[in-house]
């Protein structure tokens, strides 16, 4: 998706610089990884909860750590999702919302009313009597609400991300002490 959440460290560039890589690359790699992985949960809980999702949509959210040394970031997400198909539509209606309802940061267009036949295994889990009923509601409100299970996830993982600097800079200083 195109919009996304950062964390930044300022000055962090400049101190890399500065470092020797391999003393921090496996250490800052870590990181990112256990980083990752806290946010990768608190997103695919929040997506079960506030989607009522089966687990589909929410094993789709991925991540990965790029491969560079020293690594310079992790994205999670639903990374497999190419623009356009069925997984980033659902994605992006989820976490964003449609039509007038949905998150002003992002273009909506107009109303929306999703296609009925879409809806049919959802509204059949839920009991109504078929998706075009769940659509003509939806239609009627303005769109889908948003529902930030992504960039929420950031916000809730943030204590145990706080955590994990201090086990990075452990790492780094263990490295420093061995050279």
């Amino acid at each position: 998706m195109a919009d996304e959440t950062r964390v930044e460290f300022e000055n962090m560039a400049e101190v890399l610089a500065k470092l020797d890589s391999t003393l921090y690359a496996e250490p800052l790699r870590d990181f990112f990884k256990r980083a990752a992985i806290t946010v990768q949960g608190e997103a695919r809980s929040r997506v079960m909860e506030r989607w009522h999702d089966t687990g589909q949509t929410a094993n789709s959210i991925m991540y990965e750590v790029d491969d560079g040394t020293p690594p310079q970031q992790a994205l999670i997400g639903f990374l497999n999702a190419s623009e356009g198909s069925p997984l980033w539509f659902k994605a992006r209606a989820g976490e964003y919302g449609t039509g007038r309802v949905g998150d002003p940061a992002v273009s909506h267009g107009g109303g929306h009313w999703p296609p009925g036949d879409a809806l049919q295994t959802w509204a059949g889990r839920h009991g109504f009597a078929s998706g075009y009923q769940v659509a003509a509601a939806i239609g009627r409100r303005g769109g889908i609400l948003p529902r930030r299970s992504l960039r929420d996830a950031l916000a809730g993982g943030m204590a145990a991300i706080e955590g994990l600097v201090d086990k990075f800079m452990a790492g780094v200083a263990s490295k420093w002490g061995q050279g």
